[in-house]
């Protein structure tokens, strides 16, 4: 194995796969209750109704982010749920997007993706530029700063057994490797013909959660993952005997039951799919201990969702569950955000009217 250095100071690890550890199904300390108790909630931008609202992202600064997908144009709040402003508006003009695609934090500036443009603003949503980005190549896991991001080849684009980190240089334009962790027992893995579609419970992606000091990263069709120091020293690796969902076939057309997407066309891609669903659909480093959010359905909208914590060493503690009433759901994880001891949610109630509320929640401890 050999180590690869990044773009400036960044040294990504080498993936070392001695020293695996096995860890069994079965939590440590058992059931964790995230005791969510309703701070605020809001159903208005202002005077303006809800439309669709996604996309949730939460800054170092607690402002709040939406997206309203039927309004075509993006939210700011404050962490008392007062509405600032409206920005990025869908359109040709300087500060609109084209097409809406996804949200990222980048230091102190908020970036928009539009399938072929980066747009960075401020947190006050103040639209400062642009710059050219092939989002279905180059999708960011993490900015290290406004000029580089660390991102992985998406599947189905990439090889099935692809296992890579890239960094991209935006000045320049230029991409490198930081880590190839592919293992040597998958470089015979065969690609699947599939279509070139994305679905979080179905797609194997790379995840990886960033903080700056430590790094904890796998890709979502197989439970294991890997905590990394700044430094390249690996701290932990663990994976999780856990048996793979079986995604059925009504599964599958369920998914598809409220698309656009032509019948014919529906019919060829479900033939396409996989029958095994993702682990996980989400890693996140939250005090001390890892976060890996549970792929449990292909279910766009849940009440509950699933959380396993582990520490960094790799031990199994809680299986936790998050959930606001047996009448509310949320789109997980794009419509949940943990920030401190708090979380972030978009809701829907049965009649199918959203809110955007805040909970203090208990975490466990380290």
């Amino acid at each position: 194995m050999k180590k690869i250095l990044g773009i400036g100071w960044l040294l990504i690890p080498v993936l070392l796969l001695c020293g695996q550890t096995s860890v069994k199904d079965n939590p440590i300390k058992g059931e964790w209750n995230f005791h969510p108790e309703k701070i605020w909630v809001t159903e208005k931008a202002g005077d303006v109704d809800f439309g669709r609202i996604a996309e949730l992202l939460v800054s170092n600064k607690h402002n709040i982010y939406v997206r309203d997908f039927e309004n075509n144009i993006s939210y700011i709040f404050d962490e008392k749920g007062h509405f600032i402003k409206k920005f990025a508006p869908q359109g040709q003009e300087e500060g609109q997007l084209s097409r809406y695609q996804n949200r990222f934090l980048s230091g102190e500036k908020i970036v928009l993706a539009a399938p072929d443009k980066l747009y960075f603003f401020t947190q006050d949503g103040i639209f400062d530029y642009a710059v050219e980005n092939n989002l279905f190549l180059r999708f960011p896991l993490h900015f290290i700063d406004e000029n580089e991001f660390i991102y992985a080849p998406n599947f189905p684009q990439s090889p099935w057994n692809q296992r890579k980190f890239m960094a991209h240089d935006i000045p320049s334009g230029n991409d490198k490797i930081l880590v190839d962790f592919s293992e040597p027992e998958t470089e015979s893995e065969q690609a699947p013909q599939g279509p070139m579609i994305m679905i979080f419970s179905l797609t194997p992606q790379v995840k990886l959660a960033y903080t700056g000091k430590k790094m904890i990263f796998g890709r979502n069709d197989q439970y294991k993952i890997f905590t990394a120091d700044q430094d390249g020293l690996i701290l932990s690796s663990f994976d999780l005997q856990r048996k793979r969902l079986i995604a059925s076939l009504d599964d599958k057309q369920q998914h598809f039951a409220d698309s656009k997407i032509p019948e014919e066309h529906v019919e060829k891609i479900i033939s396409q799919l996989p029958d095994e669903m993702t682990y996980f659909s989400h890693i996140e480093l939250i005090n001390g201990l890892i976060y890996i959010f549970a792929v449990s359905g292909m279910e766009s909208k849940v009440t509950s969702q699933q959380i396993d914590i582990f520490s960094e060493r790799g031990e199994y503690l809680y299986r936790g569950k998050i959930e606001f009433g047996a009448n509310l759901k949320f789109g997980s994880p794009s419509n949940l955000f943990i920030k401190d001891d708090y979380v972030y949610v978009i809701l829907e109630n049965d009649q199918g009217k959203q809110t955007l509320a805040k909970y203090k929640i208990k975490l466990p401890e380290k």
